[in-house]
């Protein structure tokens, strides 16, 4: 089964054109079966200047880091691969630390056709952290992203490996598990709420693979009770 997360259909084709002199080189070591040759230009070569954009530090107001569009990369990896996708892609692992923050981790496979001498399949993981629980559902999707970015950018410096040495830090923050909430800590929160919004605000964890059924059954039992209040 093959996995999109939609962006490469609005890719800005335009500004793929400006890696096609790179591209062109690459296609045309393979087709000499040069494929060492082939491995190098993706692994030295840096990214068109057109293909970099500059966004401000998360972690550090004052500062930027550089880093490629997840549809330019896609498309990339299409451009000299032919046939580049998401082969898997995890359910979303939810936790929380003692300060109330959550997290999102997503684990990706993606899978290229590889000149000789390429792996096949590349891993990324990513996770993404929140303030609180209403955001998750806007956390999980740029994880996906994220490690998806994080496979790609393997291949090497055309990919944007080397554009920064802090890109990790700023776009992935690390979030420690041992910081996980309980499974009563959450029970209290869920016995506490009073509306259907807030309640299914608790959807994701709850369903997580690593909530007991005991409390996905409060929590139906809660969401039972308040849409008889309703």
């Amino acid at each position: 089964m093959h996995y999109h997360l939609g962006v490469i259909f609005f890719m800005n084709t335009k500004l793929l054109e400006h890696g096609e002199p790179i591209f062109q080189k690459i296609k045309e070591a393979a087709s000499q079966e040069k494929y060492a040759l082939a491995r190098s230009i993706i692994e030295s070569t840096p990214p068109p200047a057109e293909w970099v954009v500059e966004l401000p530090s998360k972690s550090n107001k004052s500062e930027t880091y550089k880093t490629i569009p997840l549809d330019i990369m896609e498309g990339a990896m299409k451009t000299i691969f032919e046939e580049a996708y998401i082969s898997s892609i995890s359910s979303p692992t939810i936790t929380q630390d003692r300060s109330g923050k959550y997290a999102v981790t997503i684990v990706v496979d993606y899978y290229y056709k590889p000149f000789e001498g390429f792996i096949s399949s590349l891993m990324g993981i990513s996770t993404v952290v929140c303030p609180d629980i209403q955001m998750l559902e806007l956390a999980t999707p740029k994880a996906s992203s994220m490690a998806v970015k994080n496979a790609i950018k393997q291949m090497g410096d055309l990919f944007g490996k080397s554009l920064n040495k802090t890109e990790d830090e700023v776009e992935i923050p690390e979030h420690k598990e041992e910081e996980q909430a309980t499974p009563e800590q959450l029970a209290n929160q869920l016995a506490a709420c009073n509306t259907l919004d807030e309640l299914k605000s608790y959807r994701l964890v709850v369903y997580a693979k690593s909530s007991p059924t005991e409390l996905q059954e409060l929590y139906e039992t809660r969401l039972r009770s308040l849409k008889t209040k309703k």
